[in-house]
């Protein structure tokens, strides 16, 4: 059995595509069933004399084709030649902040590289399973590992060079505070136990009956004293009976309304009677309440400048690259050059 498609390329395009591409809602979520094009490896692009492989932008490209004719949404020649110039102008992006990144001074572990290439491997059942899947992606595992590399080295360059000249003051994150204070109320919040007795909506009226009975047994042994996480675990049909029936915190709007109002109506200690919901029955244990609150500036000051410090990296982020690129020299094929690529080009049926 191979991993999904699906899942594949889940992990795939944290390799494949950077960032900014992935944030501009372009990468993909399905990928060709049987990739059988073969393209002659000329080059895209020239970084400082590196090439950027037509083989490498064509995976990519045809992952955005995969995703919207799977949402049946096929794209014009237009909007196809439109991707397939964003796709070249990150991999451009991406080859300027790994040169970049490698004249820094940035190194990559070859250990780390290759203990992420066998935590993808293991979500697969054998080594063959793997290596069938990647071949029909067409990929290879050099190339994965380069993009390991690559994907690696550039997110150590951007935590270790770009993100610590970014400066946030203590008046900005004071001032965001202020101006947003929604942001930081912490709604009312419980944490219960519960044992779910199941019933199926076309049960019978008997067989509701008869489950009803049953959860008013396990009611009547809780209020002689028997140990609620024990008859959980014996009794309940939901998942949580594993840890005594814990469902830890939740706020309101989480959970279905006749259980929301039973679970919150209760002090911390307290038992519910049976509370019926589309699920079946259920018995619910109060275990701790928390208040509606707001958090003191004070408690979230560090992780409001990490996020302010996040958010100003993002806006200065393309005018950076912008910069960057003006110092690398960046050569792109002569039309003369495609034309040629195009030739090359072989599809076998």
């Amino acid at each position: 059995m191979r991993i999904s498609i699906k899942k594949f390329l889940g992990i795939m395009i944290i390799f494949a595509i950077s960032f900014w591409l992935v944030g501009s809602g372009l990468c993909a979520d399905n990928a060709p069933k049987d990739k059988t094009e073969k393209i002659v490896d000329n080059y895209v692009a020239k970084v400082n004399g590196v090439e950027i492989s037509q083989v490498d932008l064509e995976r990519k490209f045809s992952l955005i084709k995969e995703r919207y004719a799977s949402m049946g949404m096929p794209l014009n020649d237009a909007k196809l030649n439109e991707f397939k110039d964003n796709i070249r102008k990150s991999l451009i992006e991406q080859e300027v902040l790994y040169q970049e990144s490698i004249s820094q001074g940035i190194k990559i572990d070859p250990k780390e590289m290759t203990a992420e290439l066998d935590k993808f491997k293991k979500q697969f059942e054998t080594e063959a399973a793997f290596k069938k899947q990647i071949a029909d992606m067409n990929y290879t595992e050099d190339a994965i590992l380069s993009q390991i590399k690559q994907s690696k080295t550039i997110q150590k360059f951007i935590e270790e060079k770009v993100k610590p000249t970014i400066l946030i003051s203590d008046e900005e994150s004071k001032a965001y505070f202020d101006s947003h204070p929604a942001e930081f109320k912490v709604p009312e919040r419980v944490r219960v136990s519960h044992i779910l007795l199941k019933v199926d909506p076309k049960a019978s009226e008997a067989s509701k009956a008869e489950t009803l009975k049953k959860i008013k047994g396990i009611k009547s042994q809780l209020d002689n004293g028997e140990d609620f996480a024990k008859l959980a675990t014996e009794n309940s049909d939901c998942p949580s009976s594993a840890k005594g029936g814990d469902l830890g915190f939740f706020s309101h709007g989480q959970m279905v309304k006749p259980f929301e109002e039973a679970a919150f109506a209760l002090k911390p200690g307290e038992v519910s009677d049976v509370v019926e919901t589309k699920f079946g029955y259920h018995i619910i244990k109060s275990q701790e309440k928390e208040m509606a609150t707001t958090l003191a500036y004070d408690d979230i000051k560090e992780k409001l400048t990490a996020k302010l410090k996040d958010d100003k990296f993002k806006k200065m982020f393309p005018s950076y690259i912008e910069s960057l690129k003006a110092e690398y020299k960046i050569e792109l094929p002569t039309p003369a050059d495609e034309s040629k690529a195009s030739e090359d080009k072989t599809i076998k049926k």
